[in-house]
């Protein structure tokens, strides 16, 4: 992809290594059983991104924390 690049780094945990591997799942949350929620945010994410054509992917990177990144399609130049 040459559009735009979005990231998102916290320095909590990081992705479980289901996520890492599989992808994110409907209704599948963390491995942490307090966790709240229904497990939405990121499926919904991913599909929004293939959507609009844009690439979705999540890692661990090895400062720690979890890094999701999206990257978008160039735009035409309307000109």
């Amino acid at each position: 992809m040459d559009g735009p690049r979005i990231t998102v780094h916290d320095h909590g945990p990081g992705f479980p290594g289901h996520l890492l591997r599989d992808g994110p799942m409907r209704f599948r949350k963390g491995g942490d059983p307090a966790t709240t929620g229904h497990g939405l945010g990121l499926t919904i994410a991913a599909g929004q991104a293939a959507v609009l054509g844009a690439r979705l992917t999540f890692t661990n990177p090895p400062e720690g924390g979890a890094l999701s990144t999206l990257d978008l399609p160039s735009v035409p130049d309307a000109s």
